[in-house]
Parts: C-alpha cells; structure tokens; sequence
C-alpha cells in the first residue's frame, strides 16, 4: 500500500500517541521496553519527517529514519507481547488497527 508523506506523517504520529500511552499504562517490563524500542524509532521518524518540505507532501512515502526491516521487526515483537497483556480497552481499540496497518505503512 503506498502512501503519500503527508497522510504517512498523520499516520506516525497517531500510532507514536497510542504508543506512549501504552508504555504508560503497560505494567511488564518486557511491553515496556519494547515500546520503548518503538517509540525511539518512531519519534526519529517523526523528526525526518518534520524536515521534508510541506511542498514534498504528495511524493509516495518511504521510512527515512532507520531500515524498514528493523521498524517491523520491533513492531512485530510489541505485538507479539500485547497478545498476553491485559492493556486499557481504549488503547486496544484504537491501538490493533494502526498496528495491522503499520505493516503496509512502514514496510
């Protein structure tokens, strides 16, 4: 699925928000250092993304800040954890979707 840098930018940052939230709410210590992990990478990506010209916006997006392979890496392992953590309703709901499509963004 190829995105457009600016919808991709929207994208990032909703999942990096749901993400902090879940580092907070998430009581093991495995979940949250891999979101720790996650949230590294994705605030990097955030920050390349903030240099791109607003003019640049339409162009297809790729990630810019680290391999592609390792943000799905790390991503994959956080959902693998969240199968076994009992986490809030409201950032399951909001949190499963975005990482079903994180995939097809990021990759």
């Amino acid at each position: 699925m190829t995105m457009t840098i600016d919808r991709a930018s929207a994208f990032v940052a909703e999942l990096l928000d749901v993400l902090e939230d879940l580092y907070w709410e998430s009581a093991s210590i495995p979940l949250k250092n891999q979101c720790f992990n996650a949230v590294r990478l994705l605030q990097a990506e955030v920050t390349e993304l903030t240099k791109i010209s607003v003019q640049d916006h339409h162009y297809e997006y790729e990630i810019i800040a680290c391999p592609p392979h390792i943000m799905i890496s790390t991503l994959e392992q956080l959902n693998s954890l969240l199968k076994n953590e009992v986490i809030r309703t409201r950032t399951r709901a909001i949190l499963e979707p975005l990482m079903a499509q994180a995939k097809q963004v990021l990759g």
